[in-house]
């Protein structure tokens, strides 16, 4: 049995959702061991000063969930890569795309606003769009004509997302305005991306 997705409970808490989202569209609710949960969350939510997860933590718990494995859980194995900067693009070599279409998913790392990042799960590409679920609750303000789209109707496991891929590769200037930033990966320096994908 899969399990829906899920919205994040606070402001914060984009990053261990959106992880634990992935892990539910990679594997049936039987498949995931309870401990796993405690530690993304545990290990994931520890900025204190402005809250959410560092870059550091994203890191660290790709290398935890390589490496864990339990006995009672023998179907959940999953590889997981993390990139940054120059290694979080679309163009054809895209370590991203490679993951979506080994039926993975990709945790993209993408701008709120201006100074502000957020976490969503990609899942599916097409054509010039990716197909994501955002864990933060939509609203107007996320469509932006032709380039990013709400998907109202989604249930369960499906997107409720759809980002250009032209859109996401902007880059963010001094005079951009708030509606140039929003679901962009931004400048090089600050791009970082999870990758997972079940190992069979």
């Amino acid at each position: 049995m899969k399990i829906a997705f899920r919205q994040q409970a606070t402001n914060f808490d984009c990053a261990p959702t959106s992880i634990i989202n992935a892990l539910k569209y990679l594997f049936a609710r039987k498949d995931i061991p309870p401990y796993v949960l405690q530690r993304i969350y545990k290990d994931c939510l520890d900025i204190e000063a402005f809250r959410g997860t560092s870059s550091g933590a994203m890191h660290d718990i790709a290398h935890w969930l390589n490496a864990y494995r339990e006995q009672r859980f023998k179907q959940f194995a999953v590889r997981v890569q993390f990139i940054r900067g120059k290694q979080v693009h679309l163009r054809p070599n895209s370590k991203i795309l490679r993951c979506i279409e080994e039926r993975g998913a990709a945790l993209l790392c993408v701008h709120a606003s201006k100074r502000t990042w957020h976490y969503i799960t990609c899942i599916h590409a097409e054509e010039d769009w990716l197909y994501c679920y955002d864990p933060a609750p939509l609203s107007t303000r996320t469509i932006i004509a032709d380039c990013v789209e709400c998907i109202v109707d989604a249930r369960g496991q499906q997107p409720n997302l759809r980002i250009r891929t032209g859109w996401l590769e902007r880059k963010i200037g001094k005079d951009s305005s708030p509606d140039e930033c929003i679901y962009v990966f931004g400048n090089h320096e600050h791009r970082e991306c999870l990758l997972l994908n079940r190992i069979f």
